[in-house]
């Protein structure tokens, strides 16, 4: 292997135990462990717990069945976020010492308040590609005097990024290498045409017809490197790469101050999505991070702050959903079907295969 599989190839699947996986799950996984194996490389489970509040032991051993029962195996022992805090408060103190972070004390109503205000005027307030509002940010400008006292207090508080210092502190343009997606040659038939968003495979469930898209969630990539010898025709009309880890490169301008000044741990949670994701996929040494289109604009936060803590860049692929009847992706809060009622309804990990693959 040459190029990004010089080196042995690592892939993970990260699920949160809140709740039982679902199709969409098991897509992730599946693609994961097949990218594993084709590339010859590694497979990683990794327990993503960091909400201590909403995560259960109970979720957790369903995960494990539901993968075993799909006939997925990865490398023992499993990594578990709850069990790495310490790790996480140390990078976010790299970050205070930098000045790249801050106490951060608005709650939720009260930003929500502060916005409402401010869009009653006519004004436009920034939201972020999940359509939440940025913070307003007057912490920012506090003096050190001002931020001891509110953080004696003993006020409920978040850090978040200073995303303007942080943005200064970057050598030049960032961006990140996406691979399983090439340019549509037909414009017409382009994902981000109409008939492109329309046009995804469709699948039939228990729950109603299920949707999986084929198209890039972002902008068209730039090719980088030759097309992959597997790719196939999409079904957006233009060439779409199978989900192979050797699958052509494309260069993905990356933009995380669209989000804004990002939480980075609060309170009641030790570390942010986003900063755990990152630190443990650069400790665990993953090569390959593949996920959900979902989370294509957040790879820009993820991009930021591997730069700032000096961590490894992944190559990154961000594979199709599975949607419900209504085009929604699968949701835990919206009750979508979990594997194991697929299996005690009689369906073998080969129906589930055959639906999603």
């Amino acid at each position: 292997m040459t190029g990004i599989l010089s080196k042995q190839a690592v892939f993970r699947f990260a699920p949160s135990p809140n709740g039982l996986l679902h199709l969409g799950h098991a897509l992730s996984a599946l693609i994961n462990h097949g990218m594993a194996k084709d590339a010859g490389g590694r497979f990683l489970l990794r327990i993503e717990d960091i909400d201590t509040t909403r995560c259960r032991l109970e979720f957790e051993a369903a995960i494990y069945e539901d993968l075993g029962w799909l006939g997925l195996d990865w490398e023992r022992p499993v990594r578990r976020q709850s069990e790495h805090f310490g790790l996480y408060s140390e990078m976010l103190e790299r970050l205070i010492a930098r000045g790249l972070a801050y106490p951060s004390f608005m709650s939720r109503s009260e930003i929500k308040a502060a916005v409402a205000e401010h869009e009653a005027s006519g004004r436009r307030w920034p939201r972020d590609p999940d359509g939440a509002p940025h913070y307003p940010g007057e912490e920012r400008d506090w003096g050190l005097g001002k931020r001891q006292a509110m953080l004696a207090s003993g006020r409920q508080h978040a850090w978040r990024l200073d995303m303007q210092r942080a943005l200064k502190e970057l050598d030049g343009p960032l961006f990140w290498r996406e691979t399983g997606y090439e340019v549509p040659t037909n414009a017409a038939a382009s994902p981000f045409s109409a008939a492109g968003r329309r046009s995804g495979r469709r699948m039939r469930g228990d729950e109603g017809v299920f949707a999986a898209n084929s198209e890039p969630a972002g902008p068209l990539i730039r090719p980088f490197g030759p097309p992959s010898p597997r790719g196939g025709e999409g079904k957006t009309g233009g060439t779409l790469a199978s989900d192979n880890a050797d699958s052509a490169i494309g260069i993905v301008p990356a933009d995380p101050a669209a989000w804004g000044d990002i939480v980075l741990s609060r309170s009641d949670a030790p570390s942010s999505y986003h900063l755990a994701v990152t630190v443990d996929d650069a400790l665990q040494g993953i090569t390959h991070v593949v996920r959900g289109r979902d989370l294509f604009h957040a790879t820009s936060v993820h991009r930021l702050l591997q730069q700032l803590l000096g961590l490894p860049e992944p190559v990154y692929h961000h594979h199709r959903l599975v949607l419900d009847a209504e085009g929604k992706k699968l949701s835990k809060s919206d009750g979508a079907t979990g594997i194991a009622a697929y299996r005690a309804a009689g369906r073998s990990a080969a129906d589930i295969r055959a639906l999603l693959l």
